[in-house]
């Protein structure tokens, strides 16, 4: 019996010990001034996929779940290891023939928004708080062509 107490807590110390979840909280505003009528999207993915929209003069929180990391995977576990959210305006990522997106969150970036993000779409593009220069810094661009 003690054999048995001593193996169970060998195990939940190694698990407890094996790395930890990462999960993060994006905080998205609108500050859009000279194109008020364009629509700002936030779409995140994989499964399930979210997609919100960021009304004028609004902000959005979205929480990113905890992404497993290699140690803590479990076999047939269905679990992501990877969340990528994107940024838009006027439509969805891939819900047009084309267009331009901007990552604002991905999980595999260690050194990129460990806890959470703070983001603000403007007439010309989304930016990223920078903690080390206390100012925000443009997301480049990418673009998409179906």
């Amino acid at each position: 019996m003690d054999t048995l107490i001593l193996v169970s807590i060998m195990v939940l110390m190694l698990f407890a010990r094996s790395g930890s979840a990462r999960a993060a909280t994006l905080i998205v505003s609108n500050e859009m001034q000279t194109l008020p009528n364009v629509p700002v999207f936030v779409t995140c993915r994989p499964t399930p996929e979210l997609s919100k929209s960021v009304p004028l003069g609004q902000k959005i929180m979205i929480e990113i779940p905890s992404i497993a990391g290699d140690n803590e995977k479990v076999a047939g576990s269905r679990q992501s290891s990877h969340t990528l959210c994107v940024g838009t305006f006027y439509n969805k990522k891939n819900s047009a023939a084309y267009g331009m997106w901007f990552v604002l969150y991905d999980s595999s970036d260690k050194d990129h928004c460990k806890d959470s993000c703070s983001i603000v779409a403007k007439d010309y593009g989304f930016y990223s708080w920078n903690n080390n220069k206390k100012t925000f810094d443009l997301i480049p661009p990418r673009f998409w062509i179906n």
